[in-house]
């Protein structure tokens, strides 16, 4: 009987095996299974070593554990990295649990606020020692490359490993409007954000079952993508550099954030803004511009190049474009948005003080930064997926690519998806619009739609690159953390009310008073100083 099972296993691996090259991880036994013909030559580790990952989940590209560019890396280097997946709309709350209890893997995918709130407690490893050409040498070299890298130390010292993008064009936040619609019915191409709310409104009486401007992810989303080009700013917790005004801002408690609010409510009260604009989800943003139930939307404007390849699969509706718009002006005689970072968007992960494998994670992490670390990272399993061109670069290969020609929301994501790798994934030396551009070629689906939404995004001079926020102290970074929580605790209660015009925008001037009186100028005061001393 004992070998009659021998012998199944030995068949069910060699099955698996023969669908799609999956590795022995198919079997749930991998350490066990690798363990014991283990060649430790070229590795990074003696023997096989498990990393967990603590990781938020994306709806555009959703998450999966062992994907192809997993499984090569733990061939490359025997180091196998095991992911908790986690929703993003439940993310931060389990995050968060995790954290104060001090119960999370080895790695956690974090936020740059978190740094300050966790890193006291002594949870995150310490990483500036580090930081060398022995142990980390390709992130050294990184580190010297981008010196405002600085601005992530707490207190003098670094704790976390910042996402590095690759070869990134840069776009951002923009207005997204159906210009084959516009055209049809002759309507001018809005030049201010007045215009824009009328022309809506003109689409809304020409079709009024629709929903003209929709989002997702909430009202935080809502104002963090629309604030600053309306005159103000918001971020994700409200305090923003204002290239304008040469300084930081807690954007709500100004007087252009009752232009905000004020604007909100107008396309709100004229039934242009979504009326669910408070729970919209990002699945809830895609059906309804893909299906052309709605026309507009400002957000992550990159989108609307898949939106329009939906929406031409239509009958009646293969002239669909949607397509950005230059910044508007808006109410004070301003054209001004802020990209995406073309070097360092933002990412973060920490390591756990109490891992048992640091040793392990700091090499992993630096090999991740290499250029060998990186392709697989962004292009999967070298023959399976992709392979290197006469210049040495890595290419995806077309009989893989070719397979996720007709994929939802789109080829790239879904190639993302099923082979583990890029920005959204674990990759610190990561791609996004690289390899983005290189698949939509491949497939012949660059057409004048993304070679005119690109050409736009260039020549706006409205964008400006974002700035990282300052090094504070530990001091300056509890008291901020502080300040900042008893603010949108209050704020999260005020702003629904004064969109949906339970409150005149008049009353807002009270809610400036209470942000003063909670602190919002110290909290200026402090990310101000903290920038000066650089």
């Amino acid at each position: 009987m004992k070998r009659n099972s021998n012998l199944l296993s030995v068949m069910l691996v060699l099955a698996l095996a023969a669908f799609g090259g999956m590795s022995l991880w198919a079997t749930g036994n991998q350490e066990s299974a690798a363990g014991e013909g283990f060649d430790p030559a070229g590795k990074l580790v003696d023997k096989p070593t498990t990393i967990r990952l603590l990781l938020s989940d994306s709806a555009t590209q959703p998450l999966k554990n062992y994907a192809p560019a997993q499984q090569e890396i733990f061939e490359r280097t025997g180091v196998k990295l095991d992911y908790e997946i986690v929703p993003f709309s439940t993310y931060d709350d389990k995050k968060n649990i995790l954290l104060a209890t001090n119960n999370w893997p080895d790695i956690a995918y974090i936020k740059v606020e978190d740094v300050a709130t966790y890193a006291p407690s002594g949870i995150f490893q310490p990483l500036s020692q580090y930081v060398n050409e022995r142990d980390m040498p390709n992130f050294y070299k990184f580190w010297q490359e981008y010196p405002e890298m600085k601005k992530y130390l707490l207190d003098g010292e670094l704790y976390v490993l910042p996402v590095i993008q690759r070869e990134e064009a840069a776009n951002g936040f923009g207005p997204v409007i159906r210009t084959d619609l516009l055209k049809k019915h002759n309507l001018k191409s809005p030049e201010t954000f007045d215009e824009l709310l009328t022309v809506l409104a003109d689409l809304k009486k020409i079709y009024p079952d629709s929903i003209p401007w929709t989002g997702r992810k909430g009202t935080k989303q809502l104002l963090k993508t629309t604030s600053y080009m309306l005159g103000s700013g918001y971020e994700q917790v409200g305090i923003y550099y204002d290239f304008d005004k040469g300084g930081y801002v807690f954007g709500p408690a100004t007087d252009e954030f009752k232009a905000v609010l004020s604007y909100l409510n107008r396309a709100y009260e004229m039934g242009v803004l979504d009326r669910d604009f408070a729970t919209t989800t990002s699945e809830q943003l895609e059906s309804k511009m893909s299906t052309g139930r709605s026309f507009f939307y400002l957000d992550n404007s990159g989108f609307g190049v898949n939106y329009t390849k939906a929406l031409r699969k239509i009958e009646g509706n293969g002239d669909a474009v949607l397509q950005i718009l230059p910044i508007p002006e808006n109410s004070f005689g301003q054209r001004r948005a802020v990209s995406y970072a073309k070097e360092l968007p933002g990412r973060f992960y920490a390591v756990n003080a109490g891992s048992k494998n640091i040793d392990t994670v700091i090499k992993i992490a630096d090999w991740l930064y290499g250029p060998e670390g990186s392709d697989i990272s962004n292009y999967g399993k070298e023959g399976y997926s992709f392979e290197y061109g006469p210049d040495g670069q890595a290419q995806f290969k077309m009989d893989y690519v070719e397979k996720f020609r007709d994929a939802t929301p789109s080829s790239y994501y879904a190639i993302y998806s099923d082979l583990g790798i890029t920005k959204l994934n674990f990759s610190l030396y990561a791609c996004n619009t690289k390899t983005w551009f290189e698949i939509e070629k491949m497939l012949g689906n660059w057409d004048d739609v993304s070679e005119e939404y690109w050409n736009i995004v260039s020549r706006d001079k409205a964008y400006h690159s974002p700035v990282i926020a300052p090094s504070l102290t530990v001091e300056e970074s509890e008291r901020s953390a502080d300040i900042l929580l008893e603010l949108n605790t209050m704020l999260e209660q005020e702003y629904n009310k004064y969109i949906l015009g339970m409150e005149p925008i008049a009353n807002w001037d009270k809610v400036i008073k209470r942000c003063e009186e909670m602190g919002a100028r110290e909290l200026e005061k402090i990310y101000n100083d903290a920038n000066n001393r650089l």
